[in-house]
């Protein structure tokens, strides 16, 4: 799995699980620009709960498997990996926006 893969799948999987408790449905858009050569802009937006995954605090990575809680380390994964990101509520809508570029 490539790095663009990997960021999709970790913030919708994050959306999914978090965004609509109790089971409930909801909507959840994908969308992507490319704002120069070699770079790809992708925003992922749900209705759901608020959530901003920037004020998640990184885990302790130095804390064994077994030590570490569960949870925190997709959002870590997608801070690190993506070039940018971003988070803004908008109208009801959670839109987390980051970039990649071709040599990343």
């Amino acid at each position: 799995m490539g790095e663009l893969e990997l960021l999709v799948d970790e913030l919708i999987m994050n959306m999914s699980t978090h965004a609509y408790p109790e089971h409930k449905l909801g909507d959840v858009t994908v969308t992507y620009s490319v704002p120069a050569p070699g770079e790809l802009c992708v925003e992922l937006a749900d209705q759901g709960v608020e959530f901003n995954p920037l004020k998640v605090e990184p885990p302790d990575l130095t804390l064994t498997l077994e030590k570490r809680p569960i949870g925190g380390l997709g959002v870590y994964l997608v801070k690190t990996l993506a070039k940018s990101l971003t988070y803004r509520r908008e109208q009801g809508w959670n839109r987390v926006t980051f970039r990649v570029s071709a040599d990343s």
